[in-house]
């Protein structure tokens, strides 16, 4: 975690662009005054003003704002911390989490900034209790079609969360996550099993011609490319069709975009 600056105390207007943190900070009960373009889990989220993307900040927005809090998805966002610095007493920079242990010590690290220490340590303890199942798949891929290939590698959140869910994840990849223009047909070669993350259903038949040779399984966009409180709840639906045998995987987060009141998130209340 990079933090810069300081607070004086809990802060009291936040603004993160930090999808994964922004769902937990949600179900922990923390209002923020402005997101990011892609934060929708939970739906409520999308009522707030949205102040920047991944690669940009509107800065006056924020500076009409004045917030005492700006987190940050580094190293994404690491170009947006010095504007976003002059802007809040403190800015938070979260690193891509390498594993779920990492996870939730992001999810206590914000629990403790906001004073909810108790309720922070039981959401993190529900989500890490919900990535449970028995082995039926060995040397597992995820591979997310971004317009490039993004393989998750062993040392990945995607690795770790699949692999506690059942799928097996491959081992041999030391790093988190690996940029091809093409297919990584080297890597698909190694693996028993493909969890694929289209860019949409209706073109799915065309993105997985690669994938014939192999058992796979595809999701829709924005499925495993986040680590927040539903990450364990679409991982289970994606073991639940593998080892069914099926093709397609419906009804992800990404999906219903779920909203607070839905029994969606009942396994948090």
């Amino acid at each position: 975690m990079l933090l810069k600056g300081g607070l004086d105390g809990v802060p009291r207007v936040v603004v993160s662009l930090n999808p994964s943190v922004n769902e937990f900070l949600a179900l922990l009960g923390v209002e923020i005054a402005g997101r990011d373009a892609f934060s929708y889990r939970p739906a409520e989220l999308m009522k707030v003003p949205i102040v920047g993307t991944f690669t940009d900040l509107r800065t006056e927005d924020l500076k009409r704002i004045s917030p005492d809090l700006i987190i940050l998805y580094y190293p994404v966002q690491a170009h947006l911390l010095d504007v976003a610095s002059q802007i809040a007493k403190a800015v938070a920079a979260v690193p891509t989490p390498p594993n779920l242990d990492a996870a939730v010590a992001v999810f206590r690290f914000f629990a403790r900034i906001f004073d909810k220490d108790e309720e922070g340590d039981r959401l993190a303890g529900i989500y890490r209790d919900l990535f449970k199942g028995h082995p039926f798949y060995e040397d597992v891929v995820a591979i997310i079609n971004l317009g490039v290939y993004d393989v998750a590698c062993s040392n990945s959140y995607v690795a770790d969360a699949l692999t506690k869910a059942g799928l097996r994840y491959l081992r041999g990849l030391p790093c988190v996550f690996r940029h091809f223009e093409k297919p990584p047909k080297e890597i698909i070669e190694r693996a028993s099993f493909v969890v694929y993350e289209a860019r949409g259903k209706a073109y799915v038949e065309r993105e997985t011609e690669f994938l014939r040779d192999r058992e796979f399984v595809v999701t829709p966009n924005d499925t495993l490319a986040h680590y927040g409180p539903s990450l364990p709840l679409d991982v289970k639906l994606i073991a639940d069709a593998a080892a069914k045998g099926e093709r397609w995987v419906g009804r992800t987060s990404s999906v219903v975009r779920p909203s607070l009141r839905d029994q969606w998130y009942s396994p948090y209340k």
